[in-house]
């Protein structure tokens, strides 16, 4: 859809009902991406509405996000069809405002994992030494780090040398700017006060993160356009005149971003559960225990992860036990097991939100289509487009580095200035 090839084999394949033209030419279907993108996001949202409430897989609706997979294929299709012949004002409106505003949210979806994911990873090497006193751990610890802080540093001289030409103030910025937060958020990750507030703070998860932003300012400045180039103007981006590097950069943009899309989907849809409770309703119908009354809260969060069916199990007979839930609690249980179908592990209780899980990939899709269409800033004069080569997607490359650095600093902050909260 980014390219001439594209628009004109739509415009065979619909007899020419279909003509994806722009009053300043040919607009390399960037309304057409956000149509397919639009339409996949809408079916998301349409299949999050149809989901919402369902508990456990005893709902009759559970089927709808665990069956009917040739009907919700069709019924996408259907929209994706529907969607090319709805006006071009309307996504002209649609790809400025709403799946912009939406490709933000998923970023900082992205941003929110990644830290996660340094804190989890950090922390998961320091519990398996301790457990198992095998240096293996950590040497992966340490070595870790370093490579991260080798990877920033290497990455940093690269800008200087490559990027970094006089005259080129723009570049020279981002590239110090982004130095010298990466140094101010390691020193404060040892600091003494923050340590001693935020006992899982460390130059672990400081070098990953430290990698992560130093990768995007010098993806950002990789794929800036060549707008700088001339006689009488520096060469900011010497690669961006290499036919090598830009094939090599939209091989690895492509599947860099693919892959940060579907870790961010799968991950941000299954932990939803964590961010998300939904009360009970009191309306006598069965629920999970993760989602019942507050006494039933109670006795699973004393057993640990609200997602394992065996310990729900196990919570709600000490619930009976103890008298805070009736014994007809128990009957319900062993139904499930007898008329649940095997290997269902949701009949107690869901593994993670549906409807939550739809809404990550409705902004996913939205992501997507910004990625697609370099943030609504394609050429038309390009014939080949390279995700991420536009002033937009730099300038949205460099700010989400430092919403980055700036989310992994308020962990190690918010410990010591807000000291009446539980951290742990």
């Amino acid at each position: 859809m980014t390219t001439s090839w594209g628009i004109d084999l739509v415009k065979r394949i619909t007899w020419g009902f279909i003509s994806l033209k722009c009053p300043e030419g040919v607009c390399y279907g960037t309304l057409a991406v956000h149509r397919m993108c639009f339409s996949l996001s809408l079916w998301h949202l349409v299949l999050g509405v149809l989901t919402m409430g369902v508990v456990d897989s005893r709902h009759p609706r559970a089927k709808m996000q665990n069956g009917y997979w040739i009907v919700k294929f069709l019924g996408w299709v259907a929209l994706a069809v529907l969607s090319f012949v709805i006006p071009n004002g309307f996504f002209e409106f649609y790809s400025k405002y709403v799946a912009m505003v939406g490709a933000a949210i998923f970023l900082l979806v992205q941003l929110v994992l990644l830290v996660d994911f340094a804190y989890n990873l950090a922390e998961g090497c320091i519990e398996r030494w301790e457990e198992t006193e095998r240096p293996l751990w950590r040497n992966v610890l340490v070595g870790g780090t370093i490579g991260t802080y080798a990877a920033f540093a290497l990455m940093t001289i690269v800008d200087f040398i490559y990027f970094a030409a006089e005259g080129c103030g723009r570049n020279q910025f981002f590239i110090t700017a982004n130095m010298l937060l990466c140094i101010v958020v390691s020193a404060a990750a040892v600091h003494p006060r923050v340590q001693e507030a935020n006992l899982k703070s460390g130059l672990a998860q400081a070098g990953m993160v430290t990698a992560y932003a130093s990768y995007l300012v010098t993806s950002a400045l990789a794929g800036s356009p060549p707008g700088e180039e001339g006689s009488d103007k520096p060469v900011c981006n010497p690669l961006a005149s290499a036919a090598g590097a830009r094939a090599t950069m939209a091989v690895v943009g492509a599947f860099f971003t693919i892959g940060a899309i579907c870790y961010s989907t799968t991950n941000a849809a299954v932990k939803g559960n964590t961010l998300i409770r939904t009360p009970s309703s009191n309306t006598g119908e069965y629920a999970p225990l993760a989602t019942s009354d507050p006494s039933e809260s109670m006795a699973l969060s004393s057993t640990g992860q609200t997602s394992n069916a065996q310990l729900r199990q196990n919570a709600l007979r000490d619930a009976v036990a103890s008298g805070a839930l009736p014994a007809s609690a128990l009957t319900d249980i062993d139904e499930a097991d007898e008329g649940g179908s095997a290997g269902d592990d949701e009949q107690l209780g869901v593994q993670y939100n549906y409807t939550f899980f739809h809404i990550i990939f409705c902004l996913a899709s939205m992501y997507a289509a910004m990625l697609l269409t370099n943030w609504n800033s394609i050429n038309s004069e390009d014939h080949v487009i390279i995700i991420g080569r536009s002033v937009m997607a730099v300038w949205v490359k460099v700010i989400t580095s430092w919403l980055c650095l700036g989310l992994y600093s308020w962990t190690l902050i918010a410990p010591v200035v807000l000291t009446d909260r539980d951290w742990s």
